[in-house]
């Protein structure tokens, strides 16, 4: 006799109750601050705080990133929120949505100034172009054969 079972491993479910982000869910917000944030000790130490202690960061760290605090928006959390949303379309039907590769450089340098497509051993390649303080930066990423992109170099 074979027994057959699965067993999946989820993080807790933690939400946070405001209409400022893309979603409710601290885990994907969590996911997408480790792309953004510089400082790994913060970081660290933000994923530790409690639900309501990492609201609280949250809006003194997006309030810190306003360009224009005379305006009610804030510019750059709302880009934040466009790019995770584009994100989320983007690269969620076979790739890893917020957790790709490709998800992870869109977030932190937003869509690319130009893309090309080519094929290596059978494999597709995707490069990403983008401008950076004047200079020119690419961004490689080869299809594993399942849908997913990994970033190479």
């Amino acid at each position: 006799i074979f027994s057959f079972f699965s067993c999946s491993f989820k993080k807790d479910i933690h939400t946070i109750s405001n209409d400022k982000y893309w979603t409710n869910d601290l885990n994907e917000i969590e996911l997408v601050m480790s792309y953004i944030m510089n400082d790994a000790k913060e970081y660290r130490s933000m994923i530790k705080m409690s639900d309501n202690e990492k609201s609280i960061f949250l809006d003194n760290y997006f309030h810190k990133l306003d360009p224009d605090t005379t305006t009610i928006q804030n510019e750059a959390l709302q880009e934040l929120n466009n790019r995770a949303i584009e994100c989320k379309t983007l690269f969620s039907e076979f790739d890893l949505g917020l957790s790709s590769d490709r998800a992870k450089i869109y977030i932190v340098y937003g869509p690319p100034v130009e893309e090309y497509k080519s094929n290596i051993n059978n494999m597709n390649l995707i490069t990403w172009k983008y401008q950076i303080m004047g200079n020119i930066k690419e961004f490689n990423f080869i299809s594993d054969n399942f849908g997913s992109y990994k970033l190479i170099d």
